[in-house]
This record gives structure tokens, C-alpha cells and sequence, in this order.
């Protein structure tokens, strides 16, 4: 099995970007991630003191091509398992959903053990690792790492676990996989700005796919799809997630929009992806729906 160490770090989902590795279909491998700030947090001091421009914030390793993507395929990446290093952090620096209302700087660092968030000497919960950061190259300008789009990126999703597949458009030959930006844990809508940061290795398995023809990232777990959206305003982001859903229970299930809608109405859940409010950062938003009701959504 392949590993991209994190010496093939990258801020941008980059059509022209030289590949570090090819992959074939069907062929799973581990990608080495540093954490949002680039791996500069070791100590408390670190997380209090350390900013970095935007443009160098949520690296992700990679890319890595896949042979036989093309544009109009669909690039299938489930992740298989995330290891976590052994410390996550959290701060209250720079931004957030009530930053105007609290005294930064405040940092916190946060072992993580047997499977554990250590928060502080009382408090212990279940870690939740998720991937922030997971995309492939657009078609036209690169993307930074920093936001998100249809080719996935900043996606700040929950679902994007251990056990979820992401279904990706290709967009340029190769596709140009890269990943990063894994939380320990992190509450949906990363309200913070970060949740807890972490190093980690993620094990995916990547599979390319023809004739699905999606324009955006659809996210499969165990239980559910979710159809995922991003735009300059959270409301924006859901209307887009629930139209895409609404589109794919109408051909799925053989009813119309309207009936789907109501379908939605009844079983759908709105849920945020991210809404920390950094400047210039679109939120992300998803429609999940049970596969009791979707079992398939392609």
C-alpha cells in the first residue's frame, strides 16, 4: 500500500500541479496530514502565539493521481481508518461564531488516548476524527485548501469519517486527489474555527467511476446519503444541499420534485458543515436522508 508522507504538502487543489504519486482504481493508501496550522503547534505556547497567513493554513497532503480519471468520471474515496497523533488543540484565536464576545488569546491541548479526548483533568469524551479538507483539482483556477467548492476541499463535514465514501467530479486527468485538516473531534459547524486540530494518517481506498455525472460532493455513511453545498451564506448552502436532494429522490425513488420535497419535509435533515464565519470562507451545509428511504443514490 502507497504512503504520501506530509513532505508532499500542497494549499492548493491545482489543475497544472505535478502529481507526487499515481494510483490505480481500487488501490487504497495512507496519507501522512499535518494539522490546520501546518504542524507549528507542539506546545501551549505554540497554540496561543501562532497565526499564519490563510494561504498557507489547511494544508493537505498530496496529490495524488488516479490513472484512467477523467473529466465527467467520478471519483469514489472511502476513507478506511484515521490514526490519530497524539494531541489535538483548540483555541479561541482569530475568529469564531461569538469571538467578539470572549477575551483571546485561549489555547487548550488535548491528548488523545485509547480513543480519548483528554480535554482537561475531569472531562473525558470519545474522540470523533473526521476529514476536513478532501478534494480533487477544479477545472478552471486552482482552489485553495482554505475554502470549499464543487471539487469538495474545506468541506468541514461530519459525515466525512471512518466508514463514509465521498463521490467527487473529476474535473482534469488524473483528478489530483489530495487530503488534510483532520479534527480529533469537532462539533458540526465548526463554530470555533477550528474544533480540535490534529496530525493524523488517513487510509483511504479510491475507486473512479463513469456515467454518474454529479456536480458536487455527495458524502455515503453506513446509514444515510448526504448531498453537500457550499455558498457565501448558510441559507444559500442549505437551499442548494435540499435541491440536490430533492433532484435525486425524484429519479431514484420515480416521484416528482414536488413529492420529493415533501419526502424531504418529512425525512430530511439539514445540517451544517461549517459556519465559523472567517472572511471570504463560503459555509457548507448537507442534506442527509436514510437509506431506509435512499438506499442508493446513483
Amino acid at each position: 500500500m502507497k504512503r504520501i508522507s506530509r513532505a508532499h504538502i500542497t494549499n492548493l487543489f491545482d489543475p497544472a500541479a505535478a502529481p507526487c504519486a499515481e494510483i490505480t482504481t481500487g488501490e487504497e493508501l495512507t496519507f501522512e496530514t499535518l494539522d490546520a496550522l501546518g504542524g507549528r503547534v507542539k506546545t501551549h505556547a505554540d497554540a496561543l502565539s501562532v497565526m499564519i497567513p490563510h494561504e498557507l493554513g489547511n494544508p493537505a497532503t498530496g496529490p495524488v493521481a488516479v490513472a484512467g480519471a477523467r473529466p465527467g468520471d467520478t471519483l469514489a474515496v472511502a476513507v478506511q481508518e484515521i490514526r490519530l497523533g497524539d494531541f489535538g488543540y483548540g483555541r479561541v484565536k482569530g475568529g469564531g461564531v461569538i469571538f467578539d464576545e470572549l477575551r483571546p488569546p485561549v489555547a487548550k491541548l488535548t491528548p488523545i488516548r485509547a480513543g480519548l479526548v483528554h480535554f482537561n483533568e475531569r472531562l473525558r469524551f470519545p474522540a470523533r476524527p473526521m476529514v476536513g479538507v478532501l478534494g480533487v483539482a477544479p477545472a478552471g483556477p486552482a482552489a485553495h485548501t482554505f475554502f470549499p467548492g464543487a471539487h469538495g476541499g474545506n468541506l468541514d463535514i461530519n459525515e466525512l469519517g471512518v466508514g463514509a465514501t465521498i463521490y467527487l467530479p473529476v474535473a482534469v486527468p488524473g483528478a489530483l486527489l489530495a487530503l488534510g485538516d483532520v479534527h480529533a473531534s469537532m462539533g458540526d459547524g465548526e463554530l470555533n474555527g477550528g474544533g480540535l486540530d490534529i496530525d493524523a494518517e488517513v487510509t483511504v481506498k479510491v475507486a473512479v467511476l463513469s456515467g454518474l455525472g454529479w456536480p458536487r460532493p455527495v458524502i455515503e455513511t453506513a446509514d444515510a446519503w448526504c448531498t453537500c453545498a457550499n455558498a457565501p451564506t448558510l441559507q444559500a448552502a442549505i437551499r442548494q444541499a435540499c435541491s440536490d436532494m430533492t433532484t435525486l429522490l425524484a429519479r431514484r425513488l420515480d416521484i416528482s420534485r414536488e413529492e420529493a420535497f415533501i419526502l424531504i419535509g418529512a425525512a430530511g435533515d439539514a445540517r451544517i458543515g461549517q459556519s465559523a464565519g472567517l472572511p471570504g470562507v463560503d459555509a457548507t451545509a448537507y442534506l442527509r436522508v436514510s437509506k431506509t428511504i435512499l438506499p442508493s443514490a446513483f
